[in-house]
């Protein structure tokens, strides 16, 4: 999921494990450019591998239907390349569309619960998915999320857990995911954001990888007019285990409406 939080710029520091207002929405458009030329093996040594770079465009949007429920949605366009011995492969397109919802159950001590069902079609292949995700491929994902908003040294700031089960279907691996997320806002109008994104499958793919990733993210977001704000980051493997390496620049528009 974008890994998958969606953060409010204007107000306090919130999250996405919080719900929108009924009427209200918010949209991101995010441009990711990566390159990997190495990756993880079995025992998560680095090797090298053929250089492959992908471009992304994923407009991510939520919704306020009701006090309790928020709907999302995401769609992804990609173009990417191989460079394979000089031997240059590309592929481009449509290649996933996603919808959900995230259904607020309370309050405790602070801490706010929800749980988000989530649906993804995938429309493409990707050679270079350890998980050989083909397609017509559909995931049905369950995520429990966490978040608190916290004063730290007097400045606002957040924290948002997920942990997910994805089932995967036509003999792919399910997984289960964690994924943590620091906000602050140490001025008006600037949010900065640190994330730990981790994946593991459950069992063996088809060809015997049991593959797990774990990336650091780190970005800035930043009001430029009522409504609207620019985000500017990168994110980096930092450990794997039958993946690529992934070396990522994000740059994204958010627009709250």
């Amino acid at each position: 999921m974008l890994a998958s939080i969606l953060l409010h710029v204007a107000g306090e520091a919130e999250a996405g494990g919080w719900p929108l207002a009924p009427g209200t929405g918010e949209l991101i458009v995010p441009m990711t450019h990566m390159t990997a030329g190495e990756r993880y093996d079995g025992s998560g040594n680095k090797q090298w591998k053929p250089r492959y770079t992908k471009i992304e465009i994923a407009p991510y949007a939520e919704y306020g239907l009701t006090p309790r429920l928020t709907l999302t949605g995401e769609a992804a366009w990609v173009t990417d390349k191989t460079d394979f011995f000089g031997m240059n492969f590309r592929e481009q397109g449509l290649t996933r569309l996603k919808a959900g919802a995230r259904f607020a159950f309370g309050t405790w001590a602070g801490t706010h619960f929800s749980v988000q069902p989530l649906a993804t079609l995938h429309l493409a292949g990707a050679a270079n998915n350890p998980a050989a995700t083909a397609k017509g491929d559909i995931d049905a994902e369950l995520v429990l999320v966490v978040a608190r908003n916290e004063k730290l040294f007097g400045i606002d700031a957040f924290s948002v857990q997920e942990v997910a089960w994805r089932y995967r279907d036509r003999g792919r691996p399910d997984e289960v995911r964690a994924d943590i997320t620091f906000g602050a806002k140490p001025w008006p109008g600037v949010m900065f954001l640190a994330k730990s994104l981790n994946a593991a499958a459950l069992s063996a793919t088809a060809t015997g990888d049991t593959y797990q990733s774990g990336k650091l993210a780190l970005s800035v977001v930043h009001d430029v007019a009522p409504g609207w704000a620019l985000e500017a980051g990168m994110e980096h493997s930092v450990l794997g285990r039958d993946a690529i390496l992934e070396r990522t620049l994000r740059l994204a528009v958010w627009r709250r409406f």
